[in-house]
């Protein structure tokens, strides 16, 4: 009985030492574009609304006229992207003006991306957890252990 109540407690106490969330965080969540809800306002500026409107099929001339007006207000970057997240209708290459646009004004106002602190979380490599290697061999030791004493004091055949 006591091997017994010794091979419990000891499967318990391994057991406590797994960290919370163990099955949890063996694979990571890939990352997820934000969506604005539809009952999120937008802000954006009727300027950026009125180029894409005047371009419907995208092109040099809508990346042109996004870049001036980032480059005038470089908070209304933001905005835009807002509105490209938003708006269903904008078809593919406005969107790809959009971010020639977005591109050449963050050049014409020197900011270089490699310059900037980066603010993601990287996600760690995988790695394999050996914990529950440990965990089985502590276990099948107790349960050897217990087994030994259980028939013999002095002698351990079994092992």
């Amino acid at each position: 009985m006591r091997s017994t109540i010794a091979v419990v407690s000891a499967v318990a106490m391994l057991v406590a030492q797994v960290p919370p969330g163990f099955a949890q965080n063996a694979v990571s969540i890939p990352a997820q574009p934000v969506v604005l809800s539809p009952g999120q306002s937008v802000n954006v500026s009727p300027a950026i609304v009125d180029a894409f409107n005047a371009f419907p099929k995208g092109g040099d001339q809508l990346s042109k006229r996004i870049a001036d007006i980032i480059v005038k207000d470089p908070k209304l970057a933001v905005g835009m992207v807002k509105y490209l997240q938003a708006t269903p209708g904008i078809s593919r290459e406005q969107k790809v003006a959009a971010e020639q646009g977005l591109a050449e004004a963050l050049n014409r106002l020197g900011i270089k991306a490699a310059d900037m602190p980066v603010k993601a979380a990287v996600a760690p490599a995988e790695t394999w957890d050996w914990t529950w290697l440990l965990a089985a061999a502590a276990i099948a030791g107790l349960i050897c252990w217990g087994v030994c004493h259980h028939r013999d004091e002095n002698q351990c055949v079994s092992c």
